[in-house]
């Protein structure tokens, strides 16, 4: 039986799921929620999680958080994607009684009478996790502090709905400064408010006056999909995972000499400043919480000299647990409507070459939003080599096949989560190709054969063909049953990623009135004060709109590459790695493991992004065979970044230089 890519993945990730104590997803923080009495509706960032015993690493249930306060009655919880008509209610005790049941999950405190006299609702909120809004009753004031793992998590919108939403805020800014930039995505006459001493659902009458407050949830209406966090757009590589991460081979870059010399690892944080108004930005770190000593992991603002091209070490990023009142400027400055691309680099001053450290920062960004923003960092056990320029292309060339055998994996059962041998080696085919040049190719699938003659005098030359649309215009190698065929290769551990440039996704004729992907992205982005046309769209795009959308395009088209180039060289000593952010499943990837394409609530994966690198042993003792180490790096298909690690062995099978029907 085939082992295919999305069965290889949800094996790995089932797996995982068994060993997995949430505790190591991120670090934890504290979050204190004042409530008053009558009704409270909460927006809790923090996930809960029990730290020893039989259920360490598991959600907490809300009788572990909240029944020793007599003081608190019910707490409710909408479920995902709930209808409209809950928000209609009088008082959210109505909202049990008259609407909706089914949409809501409830929680009575035992000490307290039942909230809701009703034989036929049993309490069915079993766990609390974060990112998520309570409606909580409370019968005299009380102050609760709860502490859970954090991420980074922008909210996610249900579109052309209300939305019971919070966010992590620094001040009290008004509702019209934190929703102007969203134009009419998200109007400020559409949003409701909670008052504790009435029970009821009030509209917020004077968005420019009234303010917003961290710990609390609104009713807001979204006017389509939306991806909107606030007046500061953020963004960074690993941001679906929710944890900045540090620690990629090929980011060590060393800044300054001597004795002064810095040698850190580099990663970019993307802010983009919506408003329109003359009002800048200018983004903060917090230092809250770190898992071991805060100087054995640092961070210092790095900015690009274009005069060497190189890099200036700029401050040092609070060291500082705890909130401060003072926490560390950025070194940068976000226009109105303009991006800014923040340059951080890590240290990593510890000598333990397997484990991790965590740092969790609250990240300001200047204009009244917050959020947790895990860092991680670990030392890697593969190194690139420094020589990547193959010794002889001809050596080399051609179609290399083998086998990648895991030995360790990530551990989620410790903290820091190191990479820790795994019980049994677990095989994976792997495809490589190395032309005329040296520059290397991986490959998903490759059928040999060879060019067609009509007289034998001509002898045919062996081809490697990647196209299958190539297929008839060469002849196969061997016969089977009166017919020849080719030698079909294929990895399915390696699917290709989706072209989504826009010659890929454009259909025939740009020019006709039928809509392609590329006219409907252009569509969704113009808005009264910005038109934008066809030529503004590109491949950065495309990709921002696939991960903003909940549902499948359906003018998205099955492009996929037939190749996938790669850094480096295949030779002794040498080192292949996939270039950064190449190796991706986009969330409606044929493979992406999280999808199905029969289930309505589960068309769309996460996008999942794998790096991969290769060293090759500098002493190779058999001709045409290459042996190595091998580790990948893969994010989205856990909440953590899963680290492989192990050998690889290939042996050279065709001598042929050049791919028929390549990218």
């Amino acid at each position: 039986m085939k082992l295919t890519f999305p069965l290889l993945l949800g094996k790995v990730l089932v797996i995982l799921l068994f060993l997995l104590p949430q505790s190591i997803f991120a670090q934890s923080a504290t979050q204190n929620i004042t409530l008053v009495t009558g009704w409270n509706a909460i927006w809790l960032e923090v996930s809960p999680v029990y730290t020893a015993g039989d259920k360490e690493g598991l959600p907490k249930s809300p009788g572990d958080i909240f029944g020793e306060d007599v003081k608190i009655k019910t707490v409710l919880s909408p479920k995902p994607l709930a209808g409209t008509a809950e928000f209609f209610a009088k008082t959210p005790s109505d909202v049990m009684t008259s609407f909706n049941k089914p949409e809501w999950e409830q929680w009575s405190n035992p000490a307290q009478a039942l909230a809701v006299d009703d034989e036929d609702l049993d309490d069915n909120l079993s766990i609390i996790t974060g990112n998520r809004a309570y409606l909580i009753e409370a019968t005299a004031p009380t102050t609760v502090s709860i502490e859970g793992k954090v991420k980074f998590r922008p909210p996610t919108w249900a579109p052309d709905r209300y939305n019971l939403l919070g966010f992590g805020l620094h001040g009290t800014p008004t509702f019209q400064e934190f929703f102007e930039a969203a134009g009419s995505s998200h109007p400020t006459d559409r949003i409701y408010r909670l008052i504790p001493s009435t029970g009821n659902w009030v509209k917020v009458s004077s968005p420019a006056t009234e303010t917003m407050n961290s710990n609390e949830a609104y009713w807001i209406f979204s006017s389509g999909p939306s991806t909107y966090m606030g007046p500061v757009a953020v963004a960074f590589d690993s941001a679906v995972t929710g944890i900045l991460r540090f620690g990629g081979p090929g980011d060590v870059v060393t800044i300054g000499s001597g004795a002064s010399a810095l040698h850190l690892d580099l990663e970019e944080i993307t802010f983009t400043n919506l408003r329109t108004s003359d009002t800048s930005a200018t983004p903060v770190l917090d230092l809250i919480n770190s898992d071991e000593d805060s100087g054995s992991f640092t961070l210092r603002t790095v900015t690009p000299d274009p005069d060497s091209l190189g890099y200036i070490a700029g401050n040092l990023v609070d060291t500082t647990l705890g909130a401060t009142a003072s926490p560390s400027s950025l070194d940068e400055t976000v226009e109105p409507l303009s991006t800014t691309v923040l340059t951080l680099g890590a240290a990593r001053n510890w000598e333990s070459g397997s484990v991790g450290r965590t740092n969790v920062y609250r990240l300001r960004t200047g204009a009244g939003s917050a959020f947790w923003l895990p860092v991680t960092a670990s030392l890697n056990s593969v190194q690139l080599s420094t020589d990547t320029l193959p010794d002889d292309t001809a050596a080399v060339a051609g179609l290399w096949i083998g086998e990648v055998s895991v030995s360790g994996v990530t551990s989620f059962v410790e903290d820091g989560a190191p990479v820790r041998a795994a019980a049994a080696p677990a095989p994976i085919l792997i495809l490589l190709h190395s032309n005329a040049t040296g520059q290397v190719n991986l490959l998903s699938q490759v059928t040999v054969m060879q060019t067609k003659t009509a007289d034998s005098s001509i002898p045919s030359e062996p081809v490697l063909v990647v196209d299958p649309d190539q297929i008839p215009i060469f002849e196969g190698i061997k016969e089977r049953n009166g017919k020849r065929v080719g030698l079909r290769l294929e990895s399915v551990a390696f699917d290709m990623p989706r072209d989504i440039s826009v010659s890929s996704q454009s259909d025939d004729d740009p020019t006709d009135s039928e809509d392609d992907l590329v006219d409907i992205i252009a569509a969704s982005l113009s808005t009264d004060a910005n038109t934008v046309i066809r030529s503004d769209v590109d491949e950065n795009t495309i990709d921002s709109y696939l991960v903003s959308s909940s549902l499948r395009p359906s003018t998205l088209k099955e492009v996929y590459f037939k190749n996938l180039l790669c850094d480096g060289a295949l030779g002794s000593g040498k080192t292949v790695q996939t270039i950064a952010g190449s190796l991706t499943l986009d969330g409606f990837h044929r493979s992406n493991p999280f999808r199905h394409a029969y289930h309505q609530k589960h068309g769309k994966g996460p996008k999942i992004t794998r790096e991969i690198s290769i060293v090759f042993d500098s002493d190779q003792q058999v001709p045409d065979r290459l042996v190595g180490s091998y580790e990948e790096q893969i994010t989205g298909l856990a909440k953590s970044r899963l680290t492989l690690s192990g050998s690889i062995k290939l042996e050279r099978i065709s001598a042929v230089d050049r791919l028929e029907g390549s990218n």
